[in-house]
């Protein structure tokens, strides 16, 4: 057993620096997510394109995630992050290169390798430092690094591209890239030389199969939205995203505490349900307020959802095979995105086109958060039949 749970450190500098590491690493992934639906549009992308380049960054990062999963179990975080960093940097840098659909598209590949490698051995890093007792609060806390920089990312980004233009914004996330990688050089890590685990973990296959659905919902949240807000005539996309992570940041810490004392499912379940109403709120939405109101009840299922499925996560599986943990429930995360964002772009096109004069032209948007919400409830439903909260979790 650990120390008493008022006892056990958290703060220390490994736990900051890699938080605002990652806190500077989303604030360059979010000011480019939220402008790079516009940028395809500028390149004479469609609908459907849009969802197949950001799908594609997700599935780069999916297809590595396991490898890297493993290659941090055996050589270390530190290294994995900063070869992550690195490649996430460079890729920025050549978003000015890029002029045409095709192009894009590879880049994408690249830079999700990056992202896929920075994201997992980071986590991998705030998985050890943890204190067990304060797990789902270390979750919490360090989510909330990921959180601030959406609330400010997206809507700094739109003011941004408004004044100058898609090469100065380029440059900006590439200084703000440069400014993580420089975050994560002082940190110190004892090399724990390990055998090799698996590809994937049998014990995070679970909770990666429910971190999937959630995240099917948010590949179309990020690629369709800001869309469907300029449609409406909403005048700043990144308002949504703002409320959104604002409410994350304010119920992370006490979602993940409230399940190191109540239990995981206590949290994860009316999380779930939450979320399924946002998104029908989101279907639903015609005015900023009611797009602010869907913000906020998406915000509050995912704060209470994702920190305490992750620290359920940590629970079932060894120091040893944490990397490939990670890096399995990283892959199912960014699986769901790339995923939804393809499979929602698809069903944007044809729904909206199909039920547009029976339904008007917002039909199509729709339809694809109702679907999302209609996935999220039935999960929620399974979660509650398999999980059995009298298993030992830790």
């Amino acid at each position: 057993m650990g120390k008493p749970l008022n006892n056990e450190e958290l703060f220390t500098k490994n736990f900051i620096l890699t938080s605002l590491s990652t806190f500077t690493l989303f604030t360059s992934f979010y000011f480019l997510l939220i402008t790079l639906p516009f940028y395809i549009q500028e390149l004479g992308g469609s609908e459907s394109e849009i969802g197949y380049i950001i799908g594609f960054f997700t599935l780069s990062a999916v297809f590595l995630r396991p490898f890297l999963g493993q290659a941090v179990d055996r050589h270390g975080r530190k290294k994995i992050l900063v070869a992550g960093i690195v490649i996430f940097l460079a890729s920025m840098l050549l978003y000015n290169y890029t002029k045409d659909v095709s192009s894009l598209l590879l880049l994408r590949i690249f830079h999700g390798i990056g992202w896929g490698a920075a994201t997992t051995a980071a986590t991998t890093l705030i998985a050890d430092i943890a204190p067990p007792m304060r797990r789902g609060e270390a979750m919490g806390i360090f989510g909330m690094s990921a959180n601030v920089a959406m609330a400010i990312g997206p809507v700094l980004s739109i003011m941004l591209l408004k004044a100058y233009d898609f090469p100065v914004l380029f440059t900006v996330c590439a200084a703000i890239a440069l400014l993580s990688l420089l975050l994560v050089l002082p940190i110190s890590e004892e090399i724990v030389i390990r055998p090799k685990t698996p590809l994937f973990s049998k014990e995070a296959l679970f909770p990666s199969a429910l971190m999937f659905t959630i995240s099917l919902t948010y590949g179309s949240i990020v690629s369709f939205l800001p869309l469907f807000q300029e449609k409406q005539g909403i005048a700043n996309a990144g308002i949504f995203f703002s409320i959104f992570a604002i409410t994350l940041i304010l119920v992370r810490a006490l979602a993940g505490k409230l399940s190191d004392i109540k239990g995981r499912k206590f949290v994860i379940v009316p999380g779930m349900i939450i979320i399924t109403l946002g998104l029908w709120f989101v279907a639903t939405a015609n005015s900023l307020t009611t797009f602010l109101a869907a913000a906020l009840l998406y915000g509050l299922g995912f704060g209470l959802f994702h920190p305490t499925l992750m620290a359920l996560l940590v629970d079932r599986v060894s120091p040893q095979g944490r990397g490939a943990a990670m890096g399995t429930f990283s892959a199912a995360f960014d699986l769901g995105i790339g995923v939804g964002s393809i499979i929602m772009g698809t069903v944007l096109q044809f729904a909206g086109s199909m039920l547009k004069d029976k339904f008007g032209e917002f039909a199509g948007f729709a339809a694809i958060y109702i679907l999302g919400g209609l996935i999220v409830l039935v999960a929620s439903v399974l979660f509650t039949l398999k999980y059995n909260e009298n298993k030992k979790d830790a």
